[in-house]
């Protein structure tokens, strides 16, 4: 009963339904204009746009499916040309494709033509060894993982607004001494709202997340997901290959998603706990939101603005691993072969800041009580 209470005071607030609503439109907006927005293709002239350009790719993909290896990109080559930008074209008014043009499946994620023109180095060697699977990754690349980042960046404000009266809003109204009279008692009121809090805040991430994964699969299809992932993030290859990384680029890409999509529900349970901590100090809702927005946003802007165009050093180096762990970068590194220590050192460090601030908000909380 108590944690049904404390859920309903979280739901019950209209500006984090306004504020779910306007998200998912936001996302819908920019599913439309800019991502189906940029699909195309050319077939005998004719531009195909949004889900006929779609279609059209993972057809051909399908024929050339399977491990991507050199005599397979010159068959791509040349039944269509190599890759061209539309704004080279000399005929794009009329998509004619006798120039070479070709932007479709076969193209994006390693972009084999591409590779086989330098097929001397290593990255093109790498890509064409037969180890990765091929096939159509379209949506299922940076695509998806830039609008789920902005997904992230939503449900956290979110998660603050919630999050940030939590304790604040009893300080404020002076009735937190009074939950000592009732039954349920300090310790257990204090752990009910934390539940709670982490409650709504991962079903919002899951149910935000579950609907742009439909879309994605409504539209793109499932097959992107058995690629090779080295093909949908070359990030994955070129890390390996020149940083000594030691990601698996062999996995598939829906193996990389999940871990992708879990390390960003730790980052918003992260997020969750140290705006919790926030509202258990603070004694005004307003001030815990600033303070838990600046927590979560005052990293970020430190790293790209002054730590990105530093001297490296060993001390910077040290600094520049703790930010990556905090949640507004922590899922990023998913995509990246930042090597496998490096990850499992950032799930420990949130899972201890999660821990941490869970109870030191929830002592702060009961002390209060108190009236120490």
């Amino acid at each position: 009963m108590l944690f049904r209470n404390e859920l309903y005071k979280i739901c019950s607030r209209k500006i984090l339904f306004m504020g779910a609503l306007l998200g998912l439109l936001f996302l819908a907006a920019y599913f439309q204009m800019s991502a189906l927005g940029s699909e195309y293709a050319y077939d005998n002239g004719t531009c195909l746009r949004r889900t006929d350009a779609i279609q059209y790719n993972r057809e051909i993909a399908r024929r050339y499916a399977g491990p991507m290896t050199q005599e397979k990109a010159e068959a791509i080559v040349k039944e269509f040309g190599w890759h061209i930008n539309e704004n080279d074209l000399e005929t794009s008014d009329t998509g004619d494709t006798l120039p070479g043009y070709y932007d479709n499946s076969t193209s994006r994620g390693g972009e084999p033509p591409t590779a086989l023109a330098g097929s001397d180095d290593k990255y093109a060697a790498e890509i064409m060894s037969g180890k990765y699977e091929y096939g159509y990754i379209g949506g299922w690349d940076n695509t998806f993982s830039e609008m789920h980042m902005m997904l992230l960046w939503i449900v956290s404000a979110l998660v603050i607004i919630a999050c940030a009266p939590v304790f604040s809003e009893e300080y404020a109204q002076q009735t937190a001494p009074i939950l000592l009279t009732t039954q349920n008692g300090k310790g257990k009121t204090a752990a009910a709202k934390i539940l709670a809090a982490f409650t709504w805040a991962g079903g919002v991430y899951l149910l935000f997340t579950l609907l742009l994964v439909g879309a994605f699969l409504l539209v793109y299809g499932s097959g992107g997901l058995s690629v090779s992932a080295g093909l949908s993030f070359p990030d994955l290859i070129t890390g390996n290959i020149f940083w000594n990384g030691d990601g698996d680029t062999r996995k598939t890409t829906g193996a990389v998603l999940l871990a992708y999509l879990l390390t960003g529900l730790l980052s918003i349970l992260v997020t969750a706990a140290v705006t919790l901590l926030i509202s258990s100090i603070k004694k005004s809702s307003f001030s815990a939101l600033l303070w838990s927005a600046a927590a979560y946003l005052l990293p970020a802007v430190i790293y790209t603005v002054f730590l990105v165009s530093m001297k490296v050093t060993r001390a910077l180096m040290i600094l520049k691993s703790v930010i990556n762990c905090l949640p507004f970068f922590l899922p990023m590194r998913e995509l990246t072969s930042i090597p496998f220590a490096c990850r499992l050192f950032g799930y420990v460090f949130s899972a201890c800041l999660l821990a941490f601030c869970c109870l030191l908000g929830w002592s702060k909380y009961c002390r209060c009580q108190v009236g120490k």
